[in-house]
């Protein structure tokens, strides 16, 4: 199933009965024949595709059909270990040569190059830049090494330990807790049971070299590998260079057999019930547990579609179950997935408020049951199918640029699970075909087949204190029955509205155009004193995105009122538009590719959102309304506010909230406006005051400034500008922004909390200050950011191995005040804190007086350069540049030269900056510690 148009979850989904013609059913689907392929004598598979989208660029996947899974009882976490192991040292890069060579390419590691290990594969990614044809040589020189390259020296693994145990360490808390207790009940105790991929602290710390040596050697191997390359590239090249480096892949003498392992089903119901100290509401979940299918043939392809308009229709009917009053859940959600060893599910799952567990359960389980027993209306399933046909049309005029990375997922699954990738082409005609056979006895076959009473799984999670009061297996049972023995009334659809605007506003008319040719923008200015500025791109086929500010925002009301001012957009921007609720106005916009959000910031307020190039005057509807036609919902607004009082109730039994807020109050100085929600402040919101508050930030759009950047001709949409846009009111009221300055504590400070019980600490250092700001200052600071993270990825996890992934953010700000700030953050053991903390200020005190290396420099400029010319070229990037330009009232010219602005950063420029911005003058040590123990 594509993934450009379909949710990626369709692909796993598995159903029932089929419409199709007889001499369409059960047809093997072909694969696309823009896609060379082929397998080498040992076994190794490949795939190659030539894809524009981004130019200049490919990626690079190396996909094993091996797991945590394979793993014998003594090497429990090693095929997770292997993966990092390749990064330390292959025949070609020896020790952390790859990550250097790479970085100096500009691939990032993290962002760029990574890798994942799960329970039956293990998957490396490498993008590579292809304007150098030498570079696609040595990412397949490299694909080569990781794939039976891999050096593993002794000294290398025993360092690598300490990593991985940090990498687990980061996992440690309530989620874990919970996945612990119930993983081997979804599993049915099998193998997978007890190779989670992360492994066991014993295993990890202790286990001799020779067993991953000998999991290397058994499972990385020609027969179980494949090589996925898409992009930029010339496929008959590559081709050749692909056959050249992988035929001496060697397959092991006597080589062990990939045993195909499945989680049986036992035709058993299980029971769990779950508290923790952390949890912080009570929830009960169904998880029904079914046979999983291929994806091979017509009848299969059908069969996922129908699955995914159930989840779609069902969704929707839970989506309108939370909007009525008061209802007893805080959340609820259903559908069929995917689960893993060759099986599928239905989940279910409702989070209920204090004391309403029963009811919850009972309300949201009978519309499961209503399902099951009556099945949707046709007037659903109607709109349901509009909406996948609407995508597909939407997919059909974007297929010339689809991303690379979405065949990269395509030809992974058609490796490992043999699901078809037939090309857009062939999924578009055959919808075409099959979709009007899809009828409702197809959507109820499919909860008929799963939502049923065996291989189900309950479990009931709460807070440690709650326990007392969670029910018991028995008690549950009786819910259930309780349920599907009441009599429940047929499900009435209500017809939508088919006008959305029922009277076309006068309009305006444009009184001015400017043409800005350095940068393609044109300028409207309107009747009314809107400004419109056009910038059309062919980025995208079909995509228009825009964005419009105008001056005033939260900081025009008084403390008093800012609760109710920051929650306005929330309340009155979640709660429709004009005569229609959320539900009515989303099957109003059924079929229609346009969304419209609004929001009120601290100095502005405006619209952003997107459309299709057909959908444009629908999109100028909802912006017209957005700023004429608010709507109040008493319901709405008192569920929300209900969902709020209970997150707040519980918020600090979790300690991660605690870390937060603390940060989030110093660092704000304790500014009121700043700090988190209490229930006080809660309490003070009023939806009369937010509808008065949205009205008088929308009342005038005299001031405001519309950017709109995509695929579109400036004349031939000038008229519906004019008419929408040209008819929004205008009071010339000429508001100012209201400047709110905030400080950051000055000097040094030490903030600890303890919280918890979990054995990790989670450090953050914040340095910041003043500063003068400018486009080459900021390039200065987040060049430096990224040399410190450089050199704390070598000192704190490559020669401590006490740190998986430490992060240096460096970020500079020109209004309301000019400041700076770095970040640099990591998880580890409690005991190693400071000792941690110590190492990262010797990387700082050798850089401010050695500065910056050309090596550091050079893997930067490179990774700049690559990230810049892919951001570019991108709707988003322009619409962000012309916005930000113009509401600063900044003159629009070309983009900045960026090998002249590179060209400033040098060894002693990073020295300097060092000093300025890691002084430690003003600086804050943030660290989260579990509680201290109890004698």
């Amino acid at each position: 199933m594509h993934n450009r148009y379909m949710a990626a979850a369709a692909l796993m989904l598995l159903s029932a009965s089929i419409n199709t013609t007889n001499a369409q059913q059960n047809q093997v689907i072909p694969l696309d024949t823009a896609v060379r392929t082929g397998k080498l004598p040992n076994g190794f598979t490949y795939y190659i595709r030539r894809n524009t989208e981004p130019q200049q660029r490919a990626l690079f996947y190396l996909v094993n059909k091996v797991g945590s899974i394979l793993e014998d009882d003594d090497q429990q976490g090693l095929a997770h270990f292997m993966e990092h192991m390749n990064f330390n040292g292959t025949t070609h890069f020896p020790k952390n040569e790859l990550v250097d060579y790479l970085q100096k390419v500009g691939v990032r590691f993290g962002a760029d190059l990574n890798a994942y290990t799960s329970y039956d594969e293990t998957v490396y990614q490498l993008p590579i830049p292809t304007n150098n044809p030498s570079l696609v040589t040595k990412g397949i020189e490299i694909m080569r090494d990781w794939a039976q390259g891999a050096l593993l020296e002794t000294d290398d693994i025993n360092k690598e330990r300490g990593v991985i145990l940090e990498e687990k360490r980061l996992r440690e808390g309530v989620a874990a807790r919970l996945q612990e207790k119930t993983m081997p009940v979804i599993l049915n105790n099998s193998r997978y049971t007890f190779r989670n991929p992360i492994g066991t602290d014993t295993i990890l710390k202790t286990f001799p070299v020779a067993a991953i040596r000998r999991f290397y050697h058994d499972w990385y191997r020609p027969d179980l590998q494949a090589l996925i390359i898409v992009g930029d590239i010339n496929p008959v090249l590559v081709e050749q260079q692909v056959k050249q480096q992988f035929a001496s892949l060697k397959n092991p003498d006597h080589a062990r057999p990939r045993p195909d392992y499945k989680i049986e089903l036992t035709g058993k119901n299980q029971w769990l019930l779950l508290t923790d100290p952390e949890i912080t509401a009570t929830e009960l979940e169904i998880l029904v547990k079914h046979p999983g299918t291929e994806l091979k043939t017509t009848t299969d392809y059908l069969q996922a579609v129908k699955r995914g308009l159930f989840n779609q229709l069902l969704a929707y009917r839970l989506s309108e179950l939370s909007q009525q009053a008061n209802p007893p859940f805080l959340g609820v959600k259903a559908g069929i997935g995917n689960l893993t060893g060759g099986l599928a599910q239905f989940g279910f799952s409702v989070t209920a408020k204090p004391g309403k567990l029963k009811e919850a359960f009972e309300l949201a389980w009978s519309q499961v049951e209503q399902v099951k027993r009556y099945g949707f209306t046709q007037t659903e399933l109607d709109r349901a199918k509009t909406a996948y046909m609407t995508n597909l049309e939407k997919a059909k005029r974007e297929v010339s640029k689809t991303p690379s990375n979405n065949y990269v997922a395509e030809y992974q699954q058609l490796f490992l699970n043999g699901a078809a990738t037939p090309g857009f082409d062939w999924e578009y005609r055959f919808m075409q075909q099959q979709m009007p056979g899809i009828g409702l006895a197809d959507i109820q076959a499919v909860a008929t087949q799963y939502i049923t009473a065996t291989n189900r799984d309950i479990f009931v999670a709460g807070p440690e204190r709650e326990k007392g009061n969670l029910p018991d297996s028995a008690t549950v049972q009786e819910w259930l029955a309780k349920v599907s023995t009441a009599a429940l009334q047929q499900y009435k659809d209500v017809a939508a509205n088919e006008v959305l605007l029922p009277k076309v506003p006068a309009g305006g008319k444009i009184i001015a155009r400017k043409h800005i040719p350095a940068v393609g923008v044109e300028q409207l200015t309107m009747s009314n004193g809107v400004k419109v500025w056009l910038k059309p791109t062919a980025y995208r086929n079909d995509q228009i995105q825009f964005m419009s500010f105008a001056p005033g925002g939260i900081n025009k009301y008084s403390d008093a009122d800012y609760p109710t001012a920051s929650n306005t957009i929330g309340i009155i921007g979640g709660s429709g538009l004009g005569e229609f609720s959320p539900l009515q106005l989303s099957r109003m916009l059924n079929g229609k590719s346009a969304s419209v959000g609004a929001y009120i910031g601290g100095r502005s307020q405006g619209i952003n959102g997107g459309c299709t190039t057909d959908d444009l005057e629908t999109a100028l509807q909802l912006i017209y309304l957005r700023y004429t036609a608010p709507r109040k919902d008493t319901v709405l607004f008192e569920n929300a506010v209900a969902r709020s009082r209970e997150q707040i109730r519980n918020k600090y039994d979790n300690p991660g909230n605690v870390f937060s807020d603390t940060v989030s109050n110093v660092l704000s100085n304790y500014h009121y406006r700043l700090s988190p929600v209490t229930q006080e402040r809660l309490d003070s919101v009023s939806l009369d005051k937010a509808f008065e508050i949205y009205r008088d930030r929308f009342a005038d759009a005299a001031d405001a400034n519309f950017v709109f950047v995509g695929n579109f001709n400036t004349d031939s949409i000038a008229p519906l500008l004019e008419t929408y846009l040209g008819a929004l009111p205008a009071l010339n009221r000429h508001e100012q922004p209201v400047i709110l300055h905030s400080s950051v504590p000055k000097g040094k400070l030490i903030k600890t909390v303890e919280k918890g019980n979990d054995n990790k600490a989670t450090v953050l250092l914040v340095y910041h200050g003043d500063c003068k700001y400018s486009e080459d200052e900021q390039m200065q600071l987040q060049a430096l950011a990224e040399i410190l993270q450089y050199r704390l990825l070598t000192s704190l996890r490559e020669t401590a191995g006490e740190v998986y992934t430490p992060s240096v953010q460096g970020g500079m700000t020109k209004e309301p005040d000019q400041r700076f700030s770095i970040n640099v953050s990591f998880g580890c053991a409690p005991e190693h804190v400071e000792h941690l903390v110590g190492l990262v200020q010797e990387d700082i005190i050798n850089l401010q007086k050695k500065g910056a290396t050309s090596d550091e420099l050079l893997k930067y400029k490179a990774g700049l350069r690559q990230q810049y010319e892919l951001q570019v070229k991108s709707n988003e990037f322009w619409l962000q540049y012309i916005a930000g330009k113009v509401e600063k009232k900044e003159e629009l010219k070309p983009l900045p030269d960026v090998e002249k602005r590179l060209n400033k950063l040098t060894g002693s420029s990073i020295s300097n900056a060092s000093k300025r911005y890691l002084s430690g003058e003003n600086s804050i040590r943030f660290v989260a510690l579990p509680e201290k123990k109890k004698d």
